[in-house]
Formats: C-alpha cells, sequence, structure tokens
C-alpha cells in the first residue's frame, strides 16, 4: 500500500490492474484533505498484472475470489484499522473488494463505512441467509456500458443488509476520467453522511490546525 496525507478517514482503493494504482492516488488531489487515499499494490506475478489495458482477464476473475490473496490482503489492513475506512474496488477490483469488506465485518464486527464497487456487476449466486454485509454499498456504472448492465450492478443491493446507493454517470467505461470531480464527490458526501454532527465538528477543527 502507499499512502498520501494523514486524516480522519481512509478510502482503500482496489484496482483493477498492478498498473493502475497511480490513478487512484491522484484522487487524494481532489479528495479533501479529510480523506485518505490508501491504493492496493497487487503481486505483479498474479493475474491482475494482466489488466494494464483497464480489461478484465481471466486470472483477474479468478484471482478476485482467490481465498490466498484475500487473506494476504485482510492481513495487511491491520496497522491501518486505527482510522474509520471505505473500500472502493474498480471492475476486477470490486470483486476482491467485497470478499475483503466481507472478511473484515465477520472477523472483526467492524463495518466498513462504504463499499464503493464500480463497473461491476454482482454476478455471484445468492446463498441461502441474510446478507453478508451490513455496511451501505454504493454502486457506481457508466449508462452505456455493455459489459455492466444495469439490472447486474442493482444486484449488489442483495449483497447487504444495509442502505443501497446506485450512481449513473454518463458514457460508457470511462467515467471515471470523464466524470472524476462527479465521482469525488459522491465519495465526499457518502463517507461524510456517516459522521455524527460532534465528530464533524471535531473533524473540522483538526483540519484547521486546531
Amino acid at each position: 500500500m502507499q499512502t498520501e496525507t494523514p486524516s480522519s478517514f481512509r478510502l482503500i482503493c482496489f484496482p483493477e490492474s498492478a498498473h493502475s494504482t497511480a490513478y487512484y492516488l491522484s484522487l487524494s488531489e481532489l479528495l479533501l484533505p479529510t480523506v485518505e487515499v490508501l491504493a492496493i499494490q497487487y503481486p505483479l506475478h498474479t493475474g491482475f498484472a494482466d489488466g494494464a489495458d483497464g480489461e478484465d482477464g481471466e486470472d483477474g476473475e479468478r484471482l478476485a475470489d482467490s481465498p490466498e490473496l484475500v487473506d494476504r490482503i485482510f492481513g495487511a489492513l491491520g496497522e491501518w484499522m486505527d482510522r474509520p475506512i471505505a473500500f472502493f474496488g474498480h471492475r476486477v477490483g470490486a470483486d476482491l473488494a467485497y470478499r475483503v469488506a466481507e472478511r473484515l465485518e465477520r472477523e472483526t464486527g467492524t463495518p466498513l463505512l462504504t463499499l464503493f464497487v464500480s463497473g461491476r456487476t454482482a454476478h455471484w449466486g445468492m446463498a441461502l441467509g441474510p446478507p453478508a454485509l451490513g455496511c451501505r454499498i454504493v454502486a457506481l456504472a457508466g449508462e452505456g456500458d455493455p459489459k455492466t448492465p444495469l439490472r447486474g450492478v442493482r444486484a449488489w443491493r442483495r449483497r447487504t443488509s444495509g442502505r443501497f446507493d446506485l450512481e449513473v454517470f454518463p458514457g460508457s467505461r470511462g467515467y471515471l476520467d470523464s466524470s472524476r470531480r462527479e465521482v469525488v464527490n459522491l465519495v465526499h458526501d457518502q463517507l461524510l453522511s456517516h459522521v455524527p454532527v460532534d465528530a464533524e465538528w471535531e473533524t473540522g477543527a483538526e483540519d484547521k490546525g486546531a
């Protein structure tokens, strides 16, 4: 992982490939100082290294559900759990973010502030019983993306007992670039909506150096 500036919240990003972490770290330039951005750096020998063109490869699909990779990321999160966190996963990274969030909630009893799943349908079969997560899920999609039909994106609502929101952006698969400011505003709004009023005052005081 790599980190930018210390802050009150952490947004941990799960890119679509090992070659795309710089994009997510660059979001820290647009986000408020209250949100610290960290990007998962996948081992280069995994299938995630093959997605330099931004497409989801077969190896990446398989590794997104890899218990070994989930274990490694979950173990690495330990030192970063001192602040409220959210996950942001794009394409195949959304699957991996979901698996890690599931493990985190099951083993620590601490849900994320929000799980952002971007450019991805919820394609797993549903097991009987309650949803695996209790955190809010926010799904992002391009209105013209043939690989992520909105019906499949809406299926994320069945993955959580908490709130679900769907945000649709103009265009197809390039909305993280073309609508970057809108995506950043969405992250801010969703994270800050969890914060009690007294905590908002404390956060504002810290940002002003009080």
